[in-house]
């Protein structure tokens, strides 16, 4: 099977090359928001008017299914998928994805060398936020000292040079509603056994205690 590779000389003559596996890092690479308009450009094109950001995420998401299952568009080739997709939602109809794409997130940490991050399980361990294992505890011991994040985050090295003021906002949010607890769990129960949490590349997180990281509304952390 063959497919029309996406790039700003193909779009207008239908080139057809080997069919290549994309990834939602292409994904991401291609897009671009385009806040004056609240529209979102795929590769220079403009694609869809979106009424709000959660919308992005679910054409981003199908337009990665139409790049590697063209067949779920009707379609032969994924430009043709493309076309379709575009063609759906149309007129703020993105909501029309909501019930295949509007996955929630599912909050892991991956602790394979040269990753070593938050990432969203439900969508190709997207990264969320790029803390090391060992950062996330420490980070979370500051959060309930009631320190603030910009404070928190020029008092770090971080592991990965991409970690902004940002991310660690995010994360503050994350970890003040209880979604981290699950992973904080995995950490310091993993940080119990021989050997220690191996996060590999970076370094080993040991005999950490579980109910020191927990989120807990009487620990009063701000949010």
């Amino acid at each position: 099977m063959v497919q029309a590779e996406l790039n700003h000389s193909t779009l207008g003559n239908g080139l057809i090359i080997p069919r290549k596996v994309y990834t939602m890092e292409d994904v991401e690479k291609k897009c671009k928001i385009w806040k004056k308009s609240n529209q979102l450009g795929f590769d220079g094109w403009p694609f869809f008017t979106y009424n709000n950001l959660e919308e992005v995420e679910w054409v981003k998401a199908a337009i990665l299914d139409a790049l590697n299952h063209p067949e779920q568009f009707n379609a032969r080739d994924n430009y043709g998928a493309l076309c379709n997709l575009k063609k759906k939602i149309k007129g703020k109809k993105a909501e029309v994805l909501k019930s295949k794409y509007a996955i929630p997130q599912k909050l892991e940490y991956r602790n394979n060398e040269g990753i070593n991050c938050i990432v969203d399980a439900n969508h190709d361990d997207k990264v969320i936020i790029p803390l090391t294992a060992s950062e996330i505890l420490d980070v979370i011991v500051d959060l309930n000292k009631n320190r603030d994040v910009e404070d928190i985050y020029h008092a770090y090295d971080f592991h990965h040079q991409v970690m902004t003021i940002g991310y660690l906002d995010d994360f503050k949010r994350l970890y003040c509603k209880g979604k981290l607890n699950k992973l904080v769990r995995f950490i310091c129960s993993k940080s119990n056994e021989l050997g220690g949490f191996v996060d590999y590349g970076v370094d080993v997180v040991r005999n950490r205690l579980t109910s020191h990281y927990l989120f807990d509304n009487r620990k009063g952390g701000k949010k």
